[in-house]
């Protein structure tokens, strides 16, 4: 177990350096309880440990995605900076001996249950990743990898949310009435009300980000 806490001590030390703002690790059989499509050995056969990172959304803007019609291509900025981190991470571990792979974000892994089971945070009524030190304001990646490290305490309730429904009445499309996450409302009112920064780049509808308290000073 010694050798299980310094190569997740050393790998935490990276993540900071490199500037990642969270990184936190969970027991692969804790996805037992999803299907194959998103449980880590279906990426890894052998995968010990799900590492998930996270960004820091500190400006809105960062959530821009652009996508290009006549090219094909689109790309969203946060995203960009996580997908550039885990290929560090990925070679981080690769140089110890250790083989991983970086989840694509479909079907990949649900990474909002990832992080609670890696004890980084709750999933809010808002139906999001609420952290401490950033609220809801963050973005997620994952990888799978042979390396076997310390895993975090999931966590299954949120206790930021239990006197709180801001989020419910801050949403405009009403798709958290009583508690409940609607998807498909959710969906159809961000499609409809892009915030456009130009013809090719837009921000979804961030209410239900911006509105929660945890996080703020």
């Amino acid at each position: 177990m010694v050798i299980v806490k310094e190569l997740t001590d050393d790998l935490i030390a990276y993540c900071d350096k490199i500037g990642i703002d969270f990184v936190g690790f969970c027991d692969p059989t804790n996805f037992n309880k999803f299907d194959k499509d998103h449980a880590p050995e279906s990426y890894l056969k052998k995968s010990k440990t799900v590492i998930v990172v996270g960004f820091h959304l500190y400006d809105l803007s960062l959530d821009a995605w652009s996508k290009d019609e006549k090219r094909g291509k689109s790309y969203h900025f946060a995203d960009s900076i996580l997908i550039d981190q885990c290929h560090q991470i990925k070679s981080f571990l690769a140089k110890k001996g250790f083989k991983s792979k970086i989840m694509p974000y479909e079907p990949g892994l649900y990474l909002k249950d990832a992080a609670a089971l890696a004890g980084i945070g709750p999933i809010g009524k808002n139906n999001l990743l609420i952290t401490k030190k950033f609220g809801s304001q963050v973005r997620l990646r994952a990888l799978v990898t042979e390396a076997e490290l310390s895993y975090g305490t999931p966590i299954h309730e949120s206790a930021y949310c239990r006197n709180c429904d801001i989020c419910l009445y801050s949403c405009p499309a009403g798709a958290l009435e009583e508690g409940k996450y609607n998807k498909d409302i959710c969906l159809n009112y961000c499609l409809k009300n892009f915030k456009k920064f130009s013809e090719s780049t837009v921000i979804w509808c961030n209410k239900c980000i911006e509105s929660c308290p945890v996080g703020k000073s």
